[in-house]
């Protein structure tokens, strides 16, 4: 549902009214922890009673001492609890004060950038999940967006903005800042820059900001990777339960408006951003050097390209190689260009020449593709999306495009196409098809993949919307064909399966459901997803994406 409603003032600072009520059982969850976690000495020698007179004879020495909470509970101050039960029914309410904790601490309601309202937690009968979890108060954008993080480092970071009207969060950081890529370690850079942050502090910001600390294990559990299996609220329907119907297709198209867009490296002021100002005379211009281990070195301009090898349609996916779990990192278009076999058969790759690498004029050169994996997977160098020059923001003039490929390889402003020796064993070393592990687990993080692409997580429906929820969105996994997409209503303890048989890796899997909820309230979506390995093998998402939404 869109909706003109305006955000609530932050919930950290209504947070801080409620920090005295719950002072008591917070201490004794911390003592009773430290005493659990804490190793305790050992000794054969009776306690000393000494202690225990000293104890006993400071508490009753100490006058000043009180009951912090006295004031608050509305029980008699003075007396034993026991002697004071007949006051109880003159202050002490159930479903009164219920209620009124319900509605003080109601989740909060906020209109997103896209025009949706949206609510995080979920509303249960006593508010729960704010009182006692702090729920709205934790997870990656219960502050900020990851857009607004990003932007507001003291360095340069590039820029991923999502088309589809989704949330990017965290999950959308895993991937690249693993081991298996950059070796920058997020958590590193996460805690730095929180602890030392003002806003941060003035946020009451800790920890369990952005981690559960699990009772059971002891371990820092990401908040937002285990939060839907502590809210309460949220309706379970079970598989045998379920009215809804589910069809997918392999040829959706993006809409202009839901493209993603991803910041070259050089000068933001040198960025083309504007879509509606496409300068003919750069592509009229635009030489691309065929240069390296070739025969037939040249310099052309695009048109002379177009002149000399032609070009080919074809539909194709992009899917960043950095997508996280449930994120849209992703699109499908219908892209023109030119064909690179027309290319690699003019310049006539020398002998042991096995890699053609796509050089961007901003200096993106990290995208080296062996020659055989170009010619199979239907290579070209995009000149025009969806029958429109290539926009700006897509990386005017030209751009290659690879099928089975992450967009990590799709290099923009392409200045050079290189051919190259490499060694054997190097020579996948540049190929990007969602290979990059969740360092916590050490499993390849988000292969396959899945999300919903027409709503952020969170949103609220009402209305015909609400009646029958009609939610979009895709798996996929680079270069392994989706073998099937399950869906749990119940927190995965029944599934609905859909099938994809035939399925062609070359394609997302772009899927719709309508769902019929029996009853006002939130529901929890969780997708499993799994792909076929080159071996033959199934391949299930260590993580199932997760979709929360409220009907009303």
């Amino acid at each position: 549902m869109k909706d003109n409603e305006q955000e609530r003032p932050d919930v950290r600072s209504r947070s801080k009214a409620k920090a005295i009520i719950v002072l008591l059982s917070v201490a004794l969850v911390a003592a009773a922890a430290v005493w659990g976690c804490s190793p305790q000495a050992s000794t054969d020698e009776p306690k000393s009673t000494d202690t225990k007179t000293e104890s006993a004879s400071g508490a009753k020495a100490d006058d000043s001492a009180v009951d912090e909470l006295a004031a608050y509970s509305g029980f008699p101050t003075e007396g034993r609890f026991v002697d004071g039960v007949a006051s109880l029914p003159d202050f002490y309410k159930n479903a009164e004060k219920n209620e009124a904790n319900a509605k003080a601490e109601a989740p909060r309601r906020y209109t997103d950038r896209n025009g949706f309202t949206v609510q995080p937690v979920p509303s249960d009968p006593v508010s729960w999940n704010n009182t006692y979890l702090n729920a709205d108060a934790r997870g990656c954008t219960s502050c900020h967006t990851l857009e607004n993080a990003l932007m507001s480092l003291p360095t340069y970071h590039r820029l991923i903005f999502f088309g589809y009207p989704t949330e990017q969060s965290y999950q959308n950081c895993i991937a690249c800042h693993s081991d298996s890529y950059s070796g920058i370690k997020l958590a590193d850079i996460i805690h730095t820059t929180h602890f030392g942050s003002q806003m941060f502090a003035d946020d009451n910001g800790d920890c369990q900001s952005c981690h559960y600390i699990n009772p059971d294990t002891g371990n820092f559990d990401r908040w937002d990777e285990v939060k839907y299996n502590l809210y309460k609220g949220i309706t379970d329907v079970t598989a045998d339960d379920l009215e809804a119907d589910i069809t997918y297709d392999q040829t959706t198209i993006t809409p202009a408006e839901n493209r993603i867009f991803k910041t070259v490296k050089d000068e933001p002021s040198e960025w083309l951003t504007d879509d509606s100002k496409v300068d003919q005379s750069i592509f009229d211009n635009w030489v691309i050097s065929i240069d390296g281990d070739c025969e037939n070195p040249a310099e052309m301009t695009l048109p002379e390209m177009v002149e000399q090898f032609g070009t080919v349609k074809q539909v194709m996916k992009m899917d960043c190689t950095i997508n996280g779990v449930g994120q849209a990192t992703i699109m499908q278009s219908e892209v023109e260009g030119i064909p690179l076999s027309a290319i690699i058969d003019f310049a006539k790759p020398k002998a042991g020449a096995n890699t053609v690498s796509p050089i961007g004029s901003d200096g993106y050169d990290y995208a080296q593709m062996s020659i055989d994996w170009l010619l199979e997977n239907d290579a070209i160098i995009v000149t025009k999306m969806d029958g429109e020059m290539l926009p700006n923001t897509q990386g005017y003039p030209c751009m290659i495009w690879v099928n089975k490929t992450s967009g990590g390889n799709f290099t923009k402003r392409i200045s050079n196409l290189t051919f190259m020796t490499k060694a054997e064993e190097d020579l996948d070393n540049q190929l990007y098809i969602g290979q990059f592990t969740d360092d916590k687990t050490g499993e390849i993080y988000s292969k396959p993949n899945s999300g919903i692409l027409n709503y952020p997580t969170g949103v609220v429906l009402s209305g015909d919307e609400a009646k029958t929820v009609h939610l979009e969105g895709f798996a996929d996994a680079w270069d392994e064909p989706i073998k099937k997409i399950e869906y749990s209503f119940d927190h995965g303890a029944t599934w609905t399966v859909l099938d994809t048989p035939d399925n062609n890796a070359d394609n997302w899997t772009y899927w719709r459901m309508d769902f019929t909820p029996p009853a006002a309230g939130a529901y929890l979506l969780d997708i499993r997803t799994t792909s076929i390995t080159p071996e033959g093998a199934d391949r299930v998402c260590q993580y199932n994406t997760q979709f929360m939404f409220t009907v009303e």
